[in-house]
């Protein structure tokens, strides 16, 4: 098996709610913050590029969970994220390793989310997951619940 592992199928359609609403909702939350710029163009990098008045640079990551609905249930110790974003790493890492990374990740309706250092992804395991879309090869990190913050959004 490569390091990438098997992967779903991309879905555009599903891309393009999913991405416009948590790039929406993570706009509102940034609203409360005091950033002088903000970019959210589209790119094959990071989802949003801020910096803060002292001029520090913010990455974010942003995605829904569509299964997490209600409280974050307490039988599930752990959040993933899909081994793929690796390429996002290795970027920041290599070309703005002082720049702030952050994956947020929302539950469906984008009214919590779980806020994770990319720093935590640099040591946590990799681990093969089977889902409906990828019987088997995907493959995740594990973050565990105490390695994130759980903000309310809105």
């Amino acid at each position: 098996m490569s390091t990438m592992g098997k992967r779903k199928q991309f879905d555009r359609a599903l891309y393009v709610v999913a991405d416009r609403d948590a790039k929406a909702a993570t706009l509102d939350w940034l609203k409360s913050l005091d950033f002088s710029t903000v970019d959210t163009t589209e790119r094959k990098d990071f989802d949003i590029i801020c910096k803060s008045k002292e001029e520090k640079l913010h990455l974010y990551e942003v995605e829904i969970k569509y299964s997490w609905k209600g409280d974050w249930s307490p039988y599930w110790a752990e959040i993933r994220i899909p081994h793929r974003k690796k390429r996002l790493l290795d970027k920041w890492q290599k070309e703005c390793p002082e720049a702030s990374f952050t994956f947020i990740v929302f539950r469906n309706d984008c009214k919590k989310a779980w806020h994770i250092n990319a720093e935590v992804l640099l040591t946590c395991e990799v681990k093969e997951v089977s889902n409906r879309n990828v019987r088997r090869g995907e493959l995740f990190f594990h973050i565990p619940v105490e390695e994130a913050d759980m903000i309310d959004m809105k």
